[in-house]
């Protein structure tokens, strides 16, 4: 009766483990699909889920003993992972992902394997079983290869990468970005705005004389830029200033947040004044220039999000698929520090949990008495 008790006690618990990683798969999947506005809401699902099931597994690795039990529901703990991953969309997933998903799964696989050896190991050949010890020795080996796996997995699942493979920079991402470096960005680049429309953004170019629009044949300005509007020339004589010629408008934009504004502003109020046949030529100019489509309504923020994703797709996919390594090999960097901080505190919280399955007569300690063999001369 008592080994009988002590295999479905040890079944129960290999299944409750098996039970807890399925959702952590899932969840994990999820996370990795990058769903806008839910990717925080998403990692706290993934690090909850995470938590329990490491803890749990800790526990479950040092109490059995059964090899074959353990053996049998490892095997189904790391290789679930393979049903949540290997396809997106009804799809299989590219061959070497697959290939690279299914060599750490195995590692992981005798990771688990060889942690319960390890665990197992010290509670028959220890004098005194030290569990919280023992746990803080191996739990290590098993963070390790779970860093390892989230690092593969977002290399495969990189955030701005497409279906197709290819980098696609989001506008969202942008605007996210500059925000905070708006007022350095203006000092060296006074005509960055995201929100100018194309238009407002060639009228403004051919104002100040920027390379821009231009294109083989010299084409003359959209607008009259002959002279600036009577409220731009108001505020130069607020500031003592007279002559145009005196003012060097890049300069005064950089240096002048109130007239960068005032500056930008007047320009948009003459773009609906432009001659539609020269600005459709500064459009055709721009779109070669650059290697865009355009329209005259585009935001300026979606014209550089097109600019940047070409740019950066026209590196070859093996080139781009090497440089992806550096973030997953920081990634992996990242969550080492984290998992030593963290491989401390399940350790605990996996100790606690002995100590209360042990109250509640789950599991009892024994004590064994060993004939012991030394020499003395």
């Amino acid at each position: 009766m008592g080994a009988k008790t002590k295999i479905i006690k040890s079944a129960c618990l290999s299944l409750f483990c098996f039970l807890l990683s399925i959702p952590f798969w899932y969840l994990l999947r999820k996370f990795f699909l990058w769903q806008e506005g839910r990717v925080l809401l998403n990692f706290i699902y993934v690090f909850i889920s995470f938590s329990i099931f490491i803890i749990f597994s800790l526990v479950y690795l040092t109490l059995i003993d059964n090899r074959k039990i353990i053996s049998l529901t490892s095997f189904f703990i790391t290789f679930s992972f393979l049903a949540f991953f290997l396809r997106e969309d009804g799809i299989w997933i590219d061959k070497v992902a697959i290939i690279c998903y299914v060599i750490i799964v195995f590692i992981l696989f005798i990771v688990f394997n060889s942690t319960n050896k390890n665990l197992i190991y010290e509670r028959k050949n220890s004098i005194i079983f030290h569990p919280g010890k023992s746990i803080l020795r191996v739990a290590p080996a098993l963070m390790v290869v779970f860093a390892i796996l989230l690092s593969v997995i977002f290399y495969f699942n990189f955030p701005l990468m497409d279906k197709e493979g290819n980098i696609e920079v989001k506008e969202e991402y942008m605007e996210k970005v500059s925000k905070p470096f708006e007022g350095l960005i203006n000092k060296y680049i006074p005509i960055y705005d995201l929100d100018m429309t194309a238009d407002e953004f060639i009228v403004l170019s051919t104002f100040l004389d920027l390379p821009f629009a231009e294109g083989e044949e010299e084409i003359k300005p959209p607008v009259d830029i002959g002279k600036p509007s009577e409220e731009i020339m108001r505020y130069l004589e607020d500031k003592d200033i007279y002559s145009i010629e005196e003012v060097n408008f890049m300069q005064y934009m950089r240096e002048d947040e109130e007239f960068r504004n005032l500056f930008i502003e007047e320009i948009k109020k003459v773009v609906v004044d432009a001659n539609p046949y020269l600005m459709n030529k500064y459009r055709q100019n721009i779109a070669e220039n650059w290697g865009v489509e355009l329209d005259g309504e585009d935001k300026m923020g979606e014209v550089f999000t097109r600019l940047i994703n070409n740019k950066i797709n026209e590196v070859p996919k093996r080139i781009r698929d090497l440089f992806l390594i550096f973030p997953a090999v920081t990634l992996f960097g990242i969550l080492q520090i984290t998992f030593i901080i963290l491989g401390f505190i399940y350790s605990l919280i996996c100790w606690i949990l002995l100590i209360i399955f042990h109250k509640a007569k789950f599991y009892h300690h024994r004590k064994i008495k060993v004939e012991k063999e030394e020499m003395e001369l």
